[in-house]
């Protein structure tokens, strides 16, 4: 099996004959705030003022690719760049596959030569890679990581009370709650009302790790959990 890159629904090997010779990622930057005060010593960082976490500018994913197919190359250097150049998808590594990281692509560069070609694809993408698997959603097995991949219920009982743990990874998250009925989440000893149907709680913040939450309702009810996190 020949190890490549998934842009979108198209993957490197299978559907344009490219090899994997080589693959940077860079980590995001982290968006810093300092300010410099005349009359002490150092700088007062306000990175973290106002907001709970630190933020990231986005990261820069670099791949190069080689194929041996030198009649075709200049062929597959077109499809390549017609179906990816200056477009935004998601990019999933075959190393990598219950994450994904979603940017725009744009060739960097291409040569050629008597046996090979060789092109380099740039993608501009979000700082955090995100799961692919997420509750509430068609589970894939093939991404599933049994060492550190976490399988969460898509959908909970609550027969007047039940709690949930909610684990997450290092993106701080907001869970969208889908209710059979009336009911109310409670998260760090603050209550939430729930209504029927969808409910995006903004207020209820999913830090990494364990978060645990008590549903309460009156009699028997059910309610979905969606949220994906998203890790470094």
């Amino acid at each position: 099996m020949v190890i490549g890159i998934k842009f979108g629904i198209k993957h490197s090997y299978r559907d344009f004959g490219m090899y994997l010779t080589k693959k940077e990622i860079s980590l995001p930057k982290a968006k810093t705030e300092k300010v410099s005060v005349t009359g002490r010593d150092g700088d007062i960082d306000l990175t973290e003022a106002l907001g709970d976490n630190v933020r990231f500018e986005n990261r820069t994913l670099k791949f190069t690719f080689t194929t041996v197919d030198y009649k075709k190359w200049a062929q597959s250097l077109s499809a390549v760049a017609n179906y990816l150049h200056g477009q935004k998808m998601q990019i999933i590594m075959d190393a990598d596959q219950q994450y994904y990281y979603y940017g725009r692509c744009s060739i960097n560069e291409f040569e050629t030569n008597k046996a090979t070609g060789k092109i380099v694809i740039e993608c501009d993408v979000e700082p955090y890679k995100i799961e692919v698997n997420g509750p509430y959603e068609p589970w894939q097995w093939d991404p599933f990581s049994f060492v550190d991949g976490v399988i969460r219920d898509s959908e909970i009982t609550v027969a007047t009370s039940a709690t949930v743990n909610l684990i997450n990874k290092r993106k701080i998250v907001s869970p969208t709650f889908i209710c059979s009925k009336a009911m109310s989440v409670t998260f760090e000893g603050t209550t939430y009302n729930l209504t029927s149907g969808e409910n995006k709680v903004l207020d209820i913040r999913l830090q990494e790790g364990d978060n645990p939450v008590v549903f309460k309702c009156s009699g028997t009810g059910t309610v979905k959990i969606r949220y994906k996190g998203g890790s470094l």
